[in-house]
């Protein structure tokens, strides 16, 4: 039989909370716990109307759970000794003996089309989110957690997840205006104090017998070579950033300061899927603000002109459609194509990296887009000196152009009109 560890007791201890966040560096045990728990549920009922649980496990994508995530559920089971009072099918784990049941379902499938009919499952008790972090969808969790009102019995939402980063919507719907932050091993680590939430955060301290000695001098190499890398990974802190984060830290501001210097406006052409991204940019000292104007996909240019046209300001733009370039310029405004070749983006981005970078609060897609752009990883990987492509870097793009643009003086002109980003 299992003993849950002490730091785990709470799971069973606790009849109140709804929302039940288990988080956790690598090797911390909490999928394991997790299983067992959610197998000891099974036996559960209620004494009066004799009502069992009915659970949920989903994950993002999954392809076949009889070949995958039911036998690992198994493996639990038979640990803690009860393999004969269940039976599995492809899809579920059933309790012979109370008749509760696990339904194993994914929410996207391989092809990234919608699973069918889950909200249809009648009789919910417990949601239990896995995997949690690979969850991009915030509407399809609340749709789920919100169907889950069975009368009578303890009602649960289990989130497993390692943190990932600060715009996740589980940190900002459970942690980011409610936690503390608890110390573990030099590191601190934000804890939900959410009224509606228990959250449990283990390390791969509070799971140290069931590690390899191989597995023990890793995370210690990384906590000398990598702290950075061991505080979010290991210690299971949420990150501000993504990993291999090509912006590594920027500020949130109010308001764009009135007094910048070299207020101009960069601009990355979008229109069917990529989104057209203006930005608003300026210099204070070694402080670079950035003020996202527009972000929208199917701008014709007449929209982008209309757009620009309040700001009065020069812009530096995409170079890639001289056609739109000109069509906005014929327009009115002051547009200047920036420079490109080989090199020009990477320079771009170590100029901007020379800068405190500032954002207003108001620019959440450009804070998206800095948490989450990355460089790219060569076949080892290992990270390169490019950012990776097919990420959402439109806003990313446009106070690129700006730097190179502005700054750098890499900007396509006319010989009449050299010097008018000087000042």
């Amino acid at each position: 039989m299992i003993t849950p560890q002490t730091i785990y007791h709470p799971l069973y201890e606790d009849k109140e909370k709804f929302i039940i966040l288990i988080t956790g560096g690598r090797g911390s045990g909490k999928s394991f716990n997790a299983s067992t728990f959610i197998e000891r549920l099974t036996f559960e009922m209620t004494e009066a109307e004799k009502i069992v649980h009915q659970i949920l496990y989903t994950r993002y994508t999954m392809v076949s759970a009889g070949m995958s995530i039911i036998p690992e559920m198994m493996e639990k089971i038979d640990l803690d000794g009860t393999t004969k009072y269940f039976k599995t099918t492809k899809t579920d784990i059933v309790n012979k003996m109370t008749k509760s049941r696990i339904m194993f379902r994914g929410i996207k499938t391989s092809s990234g089309n919608q699973t069918a009919k889950l909200k249809s499952i009648q009789g919910i008790t417990t949601f239990v989110c896995d995997e949690a972090e690979e969850w991009t969808n915030e509407e399809e969790f609340d749709k789920i957690m919100l169907s889950i009102r069975k009368k009578g019995i303890q009602n649960r939402i289990i989130i497993i997840m390692n943190p990932c980063d600060s715009n996740h919507f589980i940190y900002k719907k459970y942690i980011e205006n409610t936690h503390k932050l608890v110390e573990i091993d030099g590191v601190q680590v934000q804890i939900s104090t959410h009224p509606n939430v228990l959250h449990i955060h283990t390390t791969y301290l509070d799971n140290l017998e069931n590690l390899s000695p191989e597995f023990l001098k890793e995370v210690e190499d990384m906590k000398v070579r990598n702290p950075e890398k061991y505080a979010h990974v290991v210690i299971g802190r949420w990150a501000d950033v993504a990993e291999g984060a090509i912006y590594k830290k920027f500020g949130i501001v109010k308001e764009f300061p009135q007094w910048a210097q070299k207020v101009s406006i960069g601009l990355d052409f979008g229109f069917t899927h990529d989104e057209t991204a203006i930005v608003k940019c300026g210099i204070v000292g070694n402080d670079l603000y950035i003020d996202e104007i527009c972000y929208k996909t199917q701008m014709l240019t007449k929209d982008i002109i209309q757009t620009l046209r309040p700001y009065g300001m020069k812009v530096v733009a995409d170079s890639a459609d001289p056609r739109l370039i000109q069509e906005i310029h014929n327009g009115g405004i002051r547009i200047y194509p920036v420079e490109k070749g080989a090199g020009s983006i990477v320079a771009g981005i170590e100029k901007a990296k020379e800068f405190n970078i500032f954002v207003t609060e108001r620019s959440y897609n450009l804070q998206n887009e800095l948490r989450k752009y990355v460089w790219d990883k060569d076949k080892d990987g290992r990270y390169i000196n490019q950012p990776k492509d097919g990420q959402a870097d439109h806003l990313c793009d446009a106070f690129r152009y700006y730097v190179y643009g502005v700054i750098l003086g890499k900007i396509q002109k006319p010989k009449d009109l050299t010097g008018i980003f000087t000042h």
